[in-house]
């Protein structure tokens, strides 16, 4: 008899927090968020779902209520427990935002590799495509006030923790392993992983440029799209609305064009 490597219950609630539960769900939307963040960057994206669509975000060593675990480091590993933790009972679709697309990648990538149940759309955010993420010096390396001046750079750095040290420090920790998970991270050769793609951008992202957006399409099957809302890098915090809205959309028609091959 097989031995099942999958998770149980408990195991999920370790590593997915879920915002929304209710009776009558049919599918999940499983987020992964940025380098530094945590799972309540999407505490209150149910308000603007159907009442059938469950949020799940990943909750990773590191944050939050797993803030006195120590953070991982390599992005194969991370995904691994993710992936003996998912929930694989309804269907899914994964969101994720910076690192957090690459990690849903991998994710996705080892669900496939398992021959377990695929997200039907994968959507990423402010994201190279995973091929173009090794980067010779990881951003881990770099000095506090470097990862600091980085950090600015990106718009996502609350200004009231750099009046706090030790928070700070704690802060800087996670971020130099949540960096290290993707400037290390090479997908494996052969990868035969094709989904459903939706990759979106902020048109003020500096960081993200077009080029490295659109390589997700080397990805995508059966199709591939791009859009951009008006933004920096974390152009979701002021468009989440438009953005779930163009995401629930373009899941919608996925499952109509599914039920009509049927």
């Amino acid at each position: 008899m097989a031995v099942s490597m999958r998770a149980n219950a408990a195991d999920a609630g370790r590593w997915f927090r879920r915002f929304n539960a209710s009776a009558g769900t049919r599918r999940r939307l499983i987020c992964f968020h940025h380098a530094g963040g945590g799972p309540s960057l999407f505490r209150d994206w149910h308000q603007h779902l159907t009442p059938y669509t469950e949020i799940w975000a990943a909750a990773i060593p590191g944050r939050e209520i797993r803030a006195a675990e120590p953070p991982l480091y390599r992005l194969d590993t991370l995904a691994l427990m993710l992936v003996e933790a998912l929930p694989l009972d309804l269907p899914f679709a994964f969101f994720g935002h910076s690192l957090g697309g690459v990690v849903a990648f991998e994710v996705a990538r080892q669900l496939h590799e398992r021959r377990l149940p695929l997200p039907q759309r994968l959507f990423v955010s402010a994201c190279p495509a995973p091929q173009l993420c090794r980067r010779e010096r990881s951003r881990a390396t770099l000095s506090d006030a470097e990862l600091l001046r980085m950090l600015e750079s990106f718009g996502g750095t609350p200004k009231e923790i750099l009046g706090h040290p030790d928070y700070l420090q704690m802060v800087l920790s996670v971020l130099r392993a949540d960096f290290n998970l993707i400037d290390s991270y090479v997908v494996p050769e052969g990868s035969a992983l094709r989904l459903p793609i939706t990759a979106y951008a902020g048109t003020a992202d500096a960081h993200i440029t077009p080029s490295r957006i659109l390589a997700w399409q080397h990805w995508a099957s059966p199709g591939f799209a791009c859009r951009s809302f008006e933004g920096d890098h974390f152009y979701l915090n002021h468009q989440r609305a438009a953005l779930i809205d163009d995401l629930l959309s373009r899941w919608s028609g996925d499952e109509a064009r599914r039920a009509m091959r049927a």
